[in-house]
Formats: C-alpha cells, sequence, structure tokens
C-alpha cells in the first residue's frame, strides 16, 4: 500500500521551485501552505540561503553508486485494471421513456424555489443533471422525484435544515416546482465496439487495447526515471555525512504537521484520520514527514556540494529543462519563483543526470 508521502518523489526541481517561491513571497508570508509532498527549507524566511540547512562534514562517494531500475514491464494483470478503471470511469446513459424514475435515474431538471412564495436566490436552475440518491439536495427533493415521468411537473414542499448554511433559508419551509425534462439510466460501460467509438477515435477494441497499453508503458518508462533519480540521491546521502540545522528541520517539520492538520480539518477529519487514509498511525506518519524533512535538506545541501566538486554549471538548457517539466517558459518562472530558485532547480536535475551517468544501474 502507498505510504502518504515518500521523499523525493516529485523531483528535487519541483522542491527547490517550491523554496524559491515561499522565499520570492518575503516578508514572512506563509499565507500559502506547501503541500506535504515539498520538504523544502524554511519558507517564511526572505534570507534563507542553502547555508542555513547546515553542512555536509563529510562528502562520501556518489559515483558508481549501485541502483536497481524499476522493472517497466506491463502485466496482463495491469492492463485489465487500466481498462476496468476506464470502463468504470465512463458509464453510459441511456435515455429512459417507458417508464417512471427510480433510485440512480440521472434526470434532467429545471426547477424554481420558492419562499412564502417569493423565489429566493440560488434556488433556480434550468437542465440541471440530477442522479436520484446522490444527496445533491436537500432532504425530500430526491425522493420527492422518484416515480415522476419525463415531462411531468411537481411542487414539493420541504424544509431547510436547522443548519443551513444560509440563515434567511435555515429551518424554513419552501417550496420547489420541479419540471423533469428527461430520465437517463446509467450503465456499466463494457468493452466493446459502441464504447471505443464513443469514448475515443479508434476503430476497434484492439487499437483501444493497445494504446492504453502504451499509455501503461510510458507511465512506468517515467516512474523508472524518477525512482532511479530518487534512489541515486538516497544513496549518495547514505555515503555521506551531514550537520543539519535543527532548528531548521523542527520549523519545517512543524509547518508540515500544520499543514496536514488544516487540510485534514477543512474535510471535517482529524490527523489520525489523514493518516488512516494512508493505512499509518499518526505517529508513523509524523516520523516519515520528519524523515522526509531531512531528506530534503541534505540532498539540497548534496547537490551543492557535488556541483561545487563536479565544476558543473547551470546553462540555458538546464533552465530550459525545467520550464518544460512546468509547462512553461524560463520568464514566467523566474518571475514567479526568482532567478536563483530558477537556477538551483536546474542544478539539481544537472546533478541528478550527473549521478545516474555514473552509476552502477542494474
Amino acid at each position: 500500500m502507498k505510504k502518504l508521502v515518500k521523499p523525493l518523489l516529485c523531483g528535487m526541481a519541483v522542491m527547490v521551485l517550491a523554496s524559491g517561491c515561499a522565499k520570492k513571497q518575503g516578508d514572512g508570508d506563509t499565507s500559502q501552505a506547501e503541500s506535504p509532498t515539498e520538504t523544502s527549507a524554511d519558507s517564511s524566511s526572505e534570507a534563507e540561503t542553502e547555508a542555513d540547512l547546515g553542512e555536509i562534514t563529510v562528502l562520501g562517494e556518489y559515483k558508481g553508486l549501485e541502483v536497481t531500475r524499476m522493472s517497466t514491464d506491463v502485466s496482463d494483470e495491469e492492463l485489465e485494471e487500466r481498462i476496468q478503471s476506464i470502463l468504470d470511469a465512463n458509464p453510459e446513459y441511456v435515455a429512459v421513456t417507458d417508464r417512471a424514475a427510480k433510485d440512480g435515474d440521472i434526470l434532467d431538471i429545471d426547477y424554481e424555489g420558492k419562499k412564502d412564495g417569493v423565489a429566493f436566490d440560488g434556488g433556480t436552475a434550468q437542465g440541471y443533471k440530477l442522479e436520484l440518491g446522490s444527496d445533491t439536495f436537500i432532504d425530500g427533493f430526491e425522493d420527492g422525484l422518484i416515480g415522476a415521468k419525463a415531462g411531468e411537473k411537481r411542487s414539493l414542499n420541504l424544509t431547510f435544515p436547522e443548519q443551513y448554511g444560509s440563515q434567511e433559508l435555515a429551518g424554513k419551509a419552501v417550496v420547489f416546482d420541479v419540471t423533469v425534462n428527461g430520465i437517463e439510466e446509467k450503465r456499466d460501460a463494457v468493452l466493446d465496439l459502441n464504447f471505443v467509438q464513443r469514448m475515443t477515435d479508434f476503430n476497434s477494441v484492439d487499437e483501444f487495447r493497445a494504446d492504453t497499453l502504451a499509455d501503461l508503458e510510458l507511465e512506468k518508462m517515467e516512474m523508472a526515471e524518477q525512482q532511479l533519480g530518487n534512489d541515486v540521491f538516497i544513496a549518495a546521502t547514505d555515503n555521506s555525512q551531514f550537520r543539519l540545522n535543527e532548528k531548521l528541520v523542527e520549523e519545517q517539520y512543524e509547518n508540515q504537521i500544520s499543514y496536514l492538520t488544516a487540510m485534514a480539518q477543512i474535510y471535517g477529519m482529524t490527523i489520525e484520520d489523514y493518516a488512516a487514509m494512508s493505512d499509518m498511525t499518526k505517529e508513523e506518519m509524523e516520523k516519515e514527514i520528519r524523515n522526509n524533512v531531512e531528506t530534503s535538506m541534505k540532498v539540497q545541501l548534496l547537490v551543492k556540494a557535488i556541483a561545487e566538486k563536479e565544476n558543473l554549471q547551470v546553462e540555458d538548457a538546464d533552465r530550459e529543462e525545467v520550464a518544460r517539466m512546468n509547462f512553461t517558459t524560463v520568464e514566467e518562472l523566474q518571475e514567479m519563483y526568482g532567478e536563483t530558485a530558477v537556477d538551483n532547480a536546474a542544478m539539481s536535475n544537472k546533478v541528478e543526470a550527473f549521478l545516474k551517468d555514473n552509476a552502477s544501474i542494474k
């Protein structure tokens, strides 16, 4: 089962840019919380430099690192699972004309809500697609449409919940006048020529399967390269010794715990609930986040040290690669994050490539 966060999973360049973004905001601005996977250095200090992270006390061997490239083979089971996920995400909707609406149907409706005979704000829509049983509307609305037929009009006498967000409507009796324009039945998609022609430009099931296989193979190749980059960085840090700025480690750790706690609260969860979603206890998640913070800081120090020792220089092509990875231009990245952050990200990519080129890959 996947863990919640993985060291360097998004690549060093992403984390360096994230750090650069926070610094460019300046004046201690922390209004935009970092992602829990972005284990960059202290985001609240504009004056932060690589030296603030600490230092490498021993730069160990970083050439000839023994790493294993993950397999890029796609099994039949993986292909079938991907196809099934595509089918599940694209059910077929069939017009219903010979029966009344039932739970699970999709209704095309026009509705107008009135309180004391006057239409209220947000209570009117045309051509709204509503799945009966989805609990999208207040209690009684969807149940009140079960049994309706296409073209039928119904008036629903309902009451808004006492805890409703609008004080004007909370606990108030209202009437919804609803017209059922049409009814559709959601059916599980089946991999056949009809599905292929409905969802793609292909002319056969075999073409669709071949294209899905190609997508999976490409994904695995990209994952393998990403994992290889992670592994060479981890191997090089394991060979070296560091003295980290423990105050900065603690600050960054607390920032990420605060972020996760806030995100959990937004969705009505506790931090324990959030950890459980990744099959971890709160203590296990906290330990992994702290390890990620320390690993990120070590790798940033490592990048600087190797670049200096190997006399690696950032060139325009390196900046262009960072821009390509972020689907933008160098100029836009520099405007958003600052030139230093972009160059640091480019150097991280360059050192990663250097480590791969000089590694012993199995």
